[in-house]
Formats: C-alpha cells, structure tokens, sequence
C-alpha cells in the first residue's frame, strides 16, 4: 500500500485532534490571562519535570525498570530536603542539576561569607543563576540550628532529630479478564489473582533509618499477611560523625560512573543533555523500592571524611532458568513468580558478593577504586547465539576499577578505568565546560569491550543495561538567550564491535537531538524538540540459489514534539502535546505515528488535587510507537507506550484528608478502535479496551 494513502487517515485524525485542543488551550489563555499566576505544589512539578526530561526518548521500551527506584530516590529527598548550610558535597551531589563545581562552591561560599539565611541567597553563588536555583531548590532548605546531640549517641534525642514515620498501601489492577487468569495453571495460567499489592513502613530521623517493603505482582498468590512473594527491609544509621552509613539489610550501590558497580537507576539519553552522561554517586543507600531483583542484602558501611573506605557483603537468593541439574542461566531480572514454572525455580540460586571502595577528596575533586568479587552456587551457562558469547559463564567473577573527578579550570573533568577478570576491559572519559555565563559543553568517549562483563554495572551508552560491546563519542551543548530562552543538543556515534543483542554481526549508529525552551514569563513555557536515530539492523534476504544471508540495513526513526504548559491561576494547570514519529524499517519501509494530548492539573479545593489527561494517537505499526510520561500514584513510574489507533484517558486525585493521611486514585483506559485483541500469552485481552485502576493510602507523622 502507497504510504501517503496508507497514513491519509492518520494525519488528518492528528491534525484535526490537534487544531481541538490548541484551540481549547489558546481560548483558555485568553479567558484566564488576568488571573493572579502563581506556583502551585512546585516540589512536586519539579520531580515531574527531572522524570519526564530522562524519559524523553522515544525509544522508552529500553528505560531501565529501576528507574522506579530512581524515581523513589527523587521524591525521598524532594521530602526530606537537604540543608543547604550543613551538607557536604557528597550529599549536594544527589540533587538534580548539581555538578562538583556547584556543590564546591556552595560549601566554599558559606565557610567564606555565612551560612544562607534563605535559598534566595544561593544565586549569589559562582555559577548558579535563576535557572539553576529553580531547578535544585525543591530539594534544598534552610536551618540554621546545630544538632546538639551530634556527639551523644546515647541520647535518644539525637537519634530522634526531625523523625519522619510513614507506612502505606497500595492496590492496582487491571480490570478486563486476561488469559493467564482464565486458563488452569496447570496449563501454563498464573497461580494468584490479578491484583498487585504493595505495603511500606519506615521510620527515618536524621541519623536512623528503619524499612520494611513488601509486594506481590499480578498473578502471584498471598495467601496469608506474611506470604508476600517479596520482602525487603533495612535498618540504617547515618550521618554519624565519621560513620556515614551503616546499613544492614538490603541497600544499593553506586560508585564512580557506574562501569563496575551501580544498582538503584541511572537516566540514559535524553533532552538533559549535559548533567546526564556525568553520573553523581551516590554510594551505599538503603533500599527501600519493590524492584525485586537490582539491590543487594546482607551488610555495608562507609567510614571516613575526605578519605572513605567502604565494604559491604550480600548473600541473596536469586532466579533463575535451569539447563539440567548442573547448570543453570543467568538470573532474571523480571521478578515475576505468577506461573506453577516460575514458583518451581523462585529463589533456586544463592549470590554471594562482598566488595569495597576506597575515595579520597583533594581540594579539586576526588580519585576512588572499587572492587567486587561474586560468586553463584551453581555455574551459569552463557547462551550459544552470536550475541550471548560474551555473557558471563561460570561461578566467580571479580572486577576492579578506578574513577576520577576534578576541576581544572573551566573544565570538570571526569571518567572510570574498570577491569573484570575474564581480560575484559571499559573506559569512559569525558569533560564538562562551562564556556561563559550562558553556555556549557561536555564531550565523553567510552569503549566498553565485548569480553567486559559488569553484571552489577549502569554505565552510560547507547544500549541499556550493563555496559559492554559499545563505544562512541557524545558531545552535549546547552546555550541560554537571554533569560527567556534555551537550547540544547547532543550528538552521540557509536558502534557495537561485536554482535548485540539479535544480531549476528558488528553495527554501528548515531543518534541526535535538539530542544529548544521558550519561558515568556514564570506561568508560560514552551518546548520544541526533535530526535534523529540511525542504527544499522539486520535482515534477511536470498540469493539466486535459495540461500539466506544477513544483511545490515538502516533504521531509522524521527521523533519531533511541541508542548504548551500554562499556569492559568493557582488552581489551574494546562498542558497539550502534539508528537510525531517517522520510522523506516528495512525491509518493511517507512510508517508513521502521531500523539496528542489534552492534560490539567486541578485544585477544587486546597487539600484536592486532580491530574486528568486525554490521549488521542495513531500509528501504522509497531515500530512508530509513541511514548508518554503520566501522572501516577506516589512512587510510581508510569511511562506508557501505545501503537496502532484509539484514544486513552486517565485521571489522578490526591486527597489530603489531614496532615497525617493521604489518599491517591488513578483510573486509566485504553480504547482501540482496529484491534479486538490486546497483548499476548497470558496478558492477552479479548476485546479493544484495557482499563487499570489504583488507589494507595499514606499516614505520615
């Protein structure tokens, strides 16, 4: 079919869908535009915003599923803000948008002139000017008041300093019947029912933490209050003198630039294009998410001020595929025990891994070298296909590495040296600048061998995961007009010197994207953004005998969004969406797909606030998919990918009972208008709507 007669529908249903809601946007702008304007709950349109800006890729089936402990990371620290006069630099560094330089200059300002009397005072910092204040204070707070009981530790007083206690309960499910629940399980159909459960307590103070998390997927069974499928729990003393964290339980690591050691989420590419490639550490944290398999258990600590030595221990069960009564595959990392398969091998292997890092800080930066070592209770088997040789094989792994950090001028230059012991190797090196009031840059390269396996590792590159078989080149530029307007831009190359995943020979690709913001005032914002991939793909094709060969082809895929975002009054948020994406496949050819979206932000009342979003979207096919961050319950990452034709609305309501208690309600539901099956397997759905409903309960004291 001729494209342009295969998408006339598609476009004129995008187009007309697009001229109702800018229309209804621009009628509303004129309606309300002598309104008081004024900011409403910005902590939480912060973290939004940083999520969104990390999901901004249209390729989003790569996200990383522990961005939800990222996610949880965010809203942690968004609630319990750091204090701007007592932070160190480690600590200023968890906040989004910071850099060494920023939090160097931070703690020099404050040792040099006073403490801050309020965040205001931070724009007088080198190097922070209102874009950067906006963005870093919904994590930041002012104190000026000591803690007197820093040395007591018997005093219960100081263990119970700005104490924080929050449990809560959250149900989703989806509503439609799915296959998995209809068919017996003893052929293949899930065990439980179709409700997710998730339970949290945690006491937190400003040197204790105590946690217990526990969750069951859809189609797992709870048969009683203790038989959840997953339990995770912690106790944690922190920030106690030289003692910065002792955690026994389960927590996360997170060192240098992740090449060895990082659990806990990372952002890939997206439209920050300058703080992203540069990752902050964030050491050993408790763990506190209901990504089951990412985290570690068992003990870690951290001693030390400007030299810091850490160790830690884990001895976990895992998941995993048996081969025969030897061998086994490498652990998954889903979760899921739904089917009589997967609760016959649940929790079937023990990990064992003990490690360490040793940091020093110099006046310009820091230098750090980590290690681990790993062993499984039964050897691992790699796969026999051209993309699995290089997986790890066997029972032991260990892996070394060193990192760096430092000022040198303008430049902040940063990078990671890591080793694992099979002979396989990765680098990444790079430099941010700051090239005048207005402008920075950062340039990185990064070669991560084929033979390299960093099982425990995030690295940044093109594929996501553990970093290995990649390298390339990245090069990011951020440039202000003035107060008004910003533009930023990335290109990235890189090649795969082996074969990646389905593919049965080396490639290679490049990636691009530009943004541009336009803020006319603080109640107004607009974006513009497009992003270019190119990366060569396989395919087969016959010669005149008959005989199948591979053949590397081009794909590509354009995606261009414009967004509008205005703050009507303090009770009215709107925001419309219109993408586009242009996808070329070989052999399939090119194809076509368009979204918009409608969404506000409501507040009837002071304690109420309502998200509410309608979708429209059309695609050709699969490979034009597009993506859309939503709004969702409390610690929930919702990035939702939809193709073929139809609309899907949501709404959210926060209800604020009391000061102690909240209530959250989403309701979705997606409504195909050329399908009469969704999804597969036991997920399928016979009919043309999807509909997920979730509510959750939080007291806080």
């Amino acid at each position: 079919m001729n494209l342009l007669s295969a998408s006339r529908h598609s476009i004129l249903f995008a187009f007309r869908a697009f001229q109702i809601v800018v229309i209804s946007f621009l009628l509303t702008f004129h309606l309300f535009k002598s309104a008081a304007a004024q900011q409403q709950d910005s902590t939480q349109a912060r973290i939004e915003w940083d999520i969104e800006r990390a999901l901004q890729e249209f390729d989003g089936e790569e996200t990383d599923q522990s961005l939800e402990e990222l996610l949880e990371f965010l809203q942690t620290l968004a609630n319990n803000p750091l204090n701007v006069n007592r932070a160190g630099i480690d600590e200023l560094l968890q906040v989004p948008g910071m850099n060494f330089r920023l939090a160097q200059s931070i703690v020099e300002y404050r040792n040099r002139e006073a403490p801050f009397e309020e965040l205001d005072d931070l724009i007088d910092v080198s190097g922070i000017g209102q874009a950067t204040l906006n963005r870093i204070r919904p994590y930041l707070t002012v104190s000026r008041g000591l803690d007197r009981g820093r040395d007591l530790y018997l005093n219960p007083r100081y263990w119970t300093r700005n104490s924080r206690t929050e449990g809560f309960s959250r149900y989703q499910q989806t509503l439609e019947k799915q296959r998995g629940y209809q068919r017996p399980d003893t052929l293949g159909g899930f065990v439980g029912s179709p409700v997710k459960y998730y339970q949290r307590y945690r006491y937190s103070s400003n040197h204790l933490s105590l946690n217990i998390t526990q969750d069951k997927d859809p189609g797992e069974p709870l048969e009683h209050p203790a038989g959840f499928d997953y339990t995770s729990w912690h106790i944690a003393l922190q920030e106690n003198g030289r003692l910065k964290d002792l955690i026994i339980g389960d927590y996360s690591v997170a060192f240098g630039q992740g090449l060895l050691l990082w659990s806990g989420g990372a952002f890939g590419k997206g439209s920050e294009v300058i703080r992203t490639p540069n990752k902050n550490e964030r050491g050993v944290r408790p763990f506190t998410s209901a990504q089951e398999m990412i985290g570690f258990r068992g003990i870690a600590a951290t001693y030390g001020n400007r030299l810091q030595l850490t160790g830690f221990y884990s001895n976990r069960q895992r998941t995993a595929s048996e081969i025969d009564e030897t061998y086994i595959r490498f652990p998954t990392e889903s979760g899921y025990h739904r089917t009589l398969n997967e609760r016959e091998r649940r929790l079937n292997l023990a990990q064992e891994t003990f490690g360490g890092r040793a940091r020093i800080q110099i006046p310009n930066g820091f230098f750090g070298v980590s290690g681990f070592h790993n062993r499984f209770e039964r050897p691992v088997q790699e796969g026999t296909l051209p993309w699995q040789i290089n997986n790890f094989h066997g029972q032991t792994l260990s892996g070394y590495s060193a990192d760096y950090r430092l000022l040198a001028g303008p430049a902040l230059l940063f990078g990671e040296a890591a080793y694992s012991n099979n002979g396989g190797y990765g680098v990444l090196s790079g430099a941010e600048l700051e090239l005048g009031d207005r402008t920075d840059a950062i340039a990185v390269y990064r070669y991560y061998e084929p033979s390299f396996q960093s099982i425990f590792g995030a690295g940044f590159g093109e594929q996501s995961g553990n970093p290995g078989n990649e390298e390339g080149f990245y090069l990011g530029l951020s440039h202000s007009l003035g107060s008004k307007v910003r533009i930023s831009a990335y290109i990235d190359q890189f090649r795969f010197p082996a074969a990646r995943f389905q593919q049965r020979q080396p490639s290679s690709g490049y990636d691009w994207l530009s943004l541009i913001e336009y803020s006319p005032n603080p109640d107004l914002q607009f974006y513009a953004l497009i992003r270019h991939k190119l990366r060569e793909e396989e395919y087969a094709a016959f010669d005149e005998m008959g005989r199948e060969l591979r053949i590397l082809g081009e794909t590509r895929r354009t995606g261009a969004r414009f967004q509008a975002e205005y703050q009507v009054n303090p009770s009215i948020r709107l925001r419309t969406r219109f993408d586009t994406v242009r996808a070329r496949t070989i052999p399939e050819g090119a194809s076509l797909g368009y979204l918009v979206f409608q969404d506000i932000r409501f507040y009837p009342f002071q304690n109420v606030k309502i998200d509410a979003r309608i979708t429209l979207f059309d695609t050709d096919d699969f490979d034009s998919r597009v993506f859309q961050f939503e709004n969702d319950l409390l610690y929930v990452l919702s990035n939702t990918m939809l193709f073929d034709r139809g609309k899907r609305m949501y709404f959210v309501i926060n209800y604020q009972a009391a000061s102690w208690l909240d209530f959250w309600l989403k309701a979705a539901t997606t409504v195909y208008s050329n399908r009469d099956i969704i999804s597969s397997g036991n997920l399928q759905i016979d009919g043309n709507r999807r509909s997920d409903i979730g509510i959750q309960a939080r007291v806080r004291f």
